[in-house]
């Protein structure tokens, strides 16, 4: 069944209730599945919840086929009229029996068949993982968009407005059809504007900002109505969930799942308002959407069914008892249990809030069904098909009676005493494939331009005084890689020099005209290519970033070369910036200012621009040397030894004319020291500025007269970083930053 993993919002008292409601129910769910089991539907449900289903049925067939006319009812394959389903006309109480239910049920799954996929693929795009930062690290969750600007999740996952503020909604953090993981865009949540939470219903309803860190509308998602009345689904039909397990790419969980038990109202007892269904929910899950087949959402997942003992305690996969604090993993789930829409509506309906009333009225208005769920725009809508060009690699695996196959649809099919169940998780299980997709990157063996000897590389008088390369010196002198008589490999604006040995760069060098005519921005998904005139295997390829949080980092920034005199200049040179040699590993989230927490990221990608304001009036250049820390103790990964820190040094001209220099380094060093559990904390990580002299010592690179240009060779205030052995500047603001 799954279960929230240590870093997915997990409560275990959530859990170890959910599991007493369970036991409690266990007589009357199993009469229940049985006499479905035998299609005795009116002993499972009432007459008035089976009318009400029937009639949703009905309608659903009646709204589907409308538009087709009757050419349409052939396509579908559809011979019988609705009168024919239901001669009395409308289904109701005294009139629904077995018999018809049956029919009824049958013929409108054969008729909307045809829609399942489509309609599975609009809903996911309003689901979304939701990241909050904590103390001592980041919980995950799943959230969906309930209305144009409203997003609902479990009260465990946001506890409080506070919760709120630190989390971050992220959509489209899924693959696509063609098995490139899609741009992510990332909301703020706005409590401010909209905050309603009830632990007992185990829900949370926020406001999300109308636009993501990119400037992309929330409304380009949609949002699956949470509706009001019931009949939705019944006993023993199938449940689809949409989720984000242990913080993961999107997955969904699809058909044969069935609902296993819907609860009667009783007396002193709250348990008419949960939902226990069967479906593989992971860590990070709670807060998911689960689904009929008809798309319409009829609970919030939020919690995992533990077994437990004679004396309620939880038991493990092992048969004994699973110790507190334990891995969640090695839990034995047995099933889960989500809060039913129809009680999550009665709720809000009834609710006072202030501020938000226009927002909760929004709700009430679409949960009635008035309002129809707004049309998504077309902006990386993800593909259900695969790629058309060649046919799709096939492959199986069988274990413990369970037979996986991936297409790039990952259907298991496990078999039981019960016969097949059938379980589909869209290919988010898949991450970057072998050719080198990872964050929506790609590897590819073209160049934006084949002919090297165009590039004029790093120009060192480009400030009007000499900015030359750093020397290697004679400790790593050998290291680097060989270029013809040299080691300098050119490129548009920049130039790199490489470690063969760790097959990644001693520095970038790039020359920036923030007042060039021709700017390029990023477009589309990135295309990294290998440079021809080193060997391979010195360029850390694409499978070291397959299948885990490492991005391909540029050293020299995108932004920071993508300038010429020419629209096509620019272009080549933004392009020029995609090979693997300007590329170090760098964790998601220290590369990634969508997904950066802290603000020691975002001011990272800010220097730049801060220095070249703070520079000479009317002086828009700078030469921006950039690279990664090597450290003998640095973990190797996948034949790579990974840097922990990495290092920038701009040279600009100050206001008096004369030339200087500021540098800085930043640590990934706590997201990546767990890598290999896919589980990391962010630390407290931030920019400090450093002296010259001090990054030169690091680094191993003769920065010449760089040291005489620094800032920080008369700076006053300083604090020790380690021992005493290099002094800085912790960088907190950019004002912090000593010019």
């Amino acid at each position: 069944m799954g279960a929230p993993g240590n870093r997915g919002a997990f409560d275990p008292k959530v859990a170890a209730q959910a599991a007493q409601r369970w036991k409690a129910r266990q007589r009357p769910r199993q009469a229940k599945m049985a006499a479905v089991e035998k299609g005795d539907y009116t002993k499972a449900e009432s007459k008035e919840r089976l009318a009400k289903h029937a009639n949703r049925l009905l309608a659903a067939v009646a709204n589907a086929r409308n538009p087709a006319g009757e050419a349409g009812r052939e396509a579908f394959g559809e011979k019988m009229a609705l009168d024919e389903l239901a001669p009395q006309g409308e289904v109701t109480a005294a009139n629904v029996s077995n018999e018809m239910l049956e029919r009824i049920i049958g013929k409108s799954r054969d008729f909307l068949a045809i829609q399942f996929f489509d309609k599975g693929t609009t809903a996911s795009r309003a689901v979304c993982k939701i990241a909050t930062t904590l103390d001592d690290g980041e919980s995950f969750g799943t959230g969906f968009l309930v209305t144009p600007s409203l997003l609902i999740t479990n009260h465990h996952v946001l506890t409080s407005a506070d919760d709120a503020v630190r989390s971050t909604a992220q959509f489209n953090y899924q693959i696509s059809g063609s098995n490139a993981v899609l741009p992510i865009e990332s909301f703020r949540l706005d409590p401010a504007r909209f905050f309603l939470t009830d632990q007992a219903l185990d829900f949370s309803l926020v406001a999300v900002a109308p636009r993501s860190a990119n400037g992309t509308p929330i409304t380009s998602f949609g949002f699956c109505p949470l509706i009001g009345a019931e009949g939705k689904i019944i006993i023993g039909q199938p449940v689809n969930v949409v989720q984000h397990p242990k913080g993961e790419l999107k997955q969904v969980v699809i058909r044969e799942n069935k609902l296993l038990d819907l609860p009667e109202k009783q007396a002193n007892s709250n348990i008419d308002q949960f939902a226990y269904y069967e479906a593989d929910t992971e860590p990070g899950s709670s807060g998911s959407p689960v689904f009929n087949d008809q798309w319409e959402v009829v609970a919030l997942h939020h919690s995992g069914i533990p077994r437990t003992n004679a004396q309620s305690k939880t038991i493990g996969l092992d048969g004994k008892v699973w110790p507190p604090n334990g891995d969640t993993d090695q839990i034995d789930w047995v099933a889960n249990e989500g809060i039913r829409a129809s009680r999550l509506v009665n709720f809000i309906t009834a609710a006072t809030v202030n501020p938000g009333e226009d927002l909760r009225k929004e709700f009430v208005t679409i949960s009635q069904g008035e309002v129809q769920p707004v049309k998504t725009e077309n902006i990386a809508v993800p593909s259900v098909q695969p790629a058309a060009a060649q046919a799709p690699e096939l492959s199986t695996a069988v274990q413990s009676g369970v037979v996986t196959v991936t297409v790039p649809l990952t259907v298991t099919i496990g078999f039981g005493a019960g016969g097949a169940v059938v379980n589909g998780a869209v290919a988010a299980s898949l991450a970057a494939d072998a050719s080198g997709a990872a964050d929506g990157a790609a590897f590819e063996s073209g160049k934006p331009d084949p002919h090297y000897a165009n590039r004029p590389g790093f120009d060192p008088a480009f400030l009007g005084f000499t900015a030359p390369l750093p020397k290697l010196m004679p400790a790593v002198k050998n290291l680097a890689a060989k270029v013809g008589s040299g080691n300098e490999l050119k490129y548009y604006h920049y130039s790199v020099v490489m470690n063969a040995a760790r097959k990644l760069a001693f520095v970038s060098a790039v020359n920036l005209d923030v007042g060039a005519k021709f700017q390029v921005k990023r477009e589309g998904k990135d295309h990294w290519y290998a440079d021809e005139r080193i060997p391979l295997e010195q360029q850390a390829g694409p499978e070291l970033y397959k299948n885990n949080p490492l991005d391909f980092g540029h050293l020299t920034r995108r932004q920071d070369a993508a300038w010429g005199t020419t629209e096509n200049a620019a272009t080549l040179a933004n392009d020029d910036t995609f090979h693997l040699t300007n590329c170090s590993p760098q964790h998601e989230v220290f590369n990634q200012s969508s997904k950066a927490s802290h603000n020691g990221v975002l001011l990272w990608g800010n220097l730049e621009m801060y220095v070249t304001a703070q520079a000479k009036k009317g002086s828009k250049k700078l030469s921006i040397f950039n690279g990664p820390v090597f450290r003998t103790n640095d973990t190797e990964y996948r034949g790579v030894q990974l840097p922990k820190e990495f290092w920038k040094l701009i040279v600009y001209v100050r206001d008096n004319g004369k030339p200087g220099a500021v540098a800085f380094v930043l640590s990934q060093d706590s997201l990546i020291k767990n890598l290999a559990a896919e589980d990391f904390v962010v630390g407290p990580y931030k920019p400090y500025q450093v002296k010259v002299t001090d990054l030169q010592a690091r680094t191993n690179l003769d920065f010449g007269a760089f040291a005489q240009y620094d800032a920080m060779k008369s700076a006053g205030e300083e604090s020790l970083m380690e021992a005493g052995t290099i002094k800085v500047v912790a960088i907190d603001t950019l004002g912090d930053i000593v010019i």
